[in-house]
């Protein structure tokens, strides 16, 4: 039997809304011991996807570019988050999915769709495929 992405996937996926500050985005990764999470509107769509480096990112360069001035108060999630979303069917294979990944410069994957997402899959799934 060949491995899926439904057979690697994470299926506790817990999404923040956009309007969600940079500060409170900080505290709820930490308390949920991830790394990143998809961004989902109102309505449930999801619309992107926000992880600790655009995090780090937003707050290394806030004093030279659109940041400027601003805190982790000023800052939302809508922000900083990369619309680059990749749905993948959940029969992929993993070497697939790596390859979607190394080819969109991305560390996590949804499984599902922009309306139902039944998984995620991130670099750190695949690398324990591996050990």
């Amino acid at each position: 039997m060949t491995l899926q992405a439904k057979d690697i996937m994470e299926t506790r996926v817990v999404s923040v809304p956009p309007e969600m500050t940079l500060d409170q985005f900080e505290e709820f990764l930490t308390i949920q011991g991830i790394d990143g999470a998809p961004v989902q509107t109102a309505e449930g769509e999801i619309i992107g996807i926000a992880s600790k480096t655009d995090v780090v990112r937003a707050l290394r360069f806030q004093t030279r570019d659109r940041f400027s001035g601003l805190s982790g108060e000023d800052i939302t999630v809508g922000d900083i988050m990369t619309d680059n979303v990749i749905f993948i069917p959940p029969d992929l294979s993993p070497q697939e999915i790596a390859e979607l990944m190394t080819e969109h410069g991305i560390h996590r994957v949804l499984v599902g769709d922009k309306q139902h997402v039944k998984g995620i899959i991130t670099t750190f799934d695949l690398l324990r495929l591996v050990r």
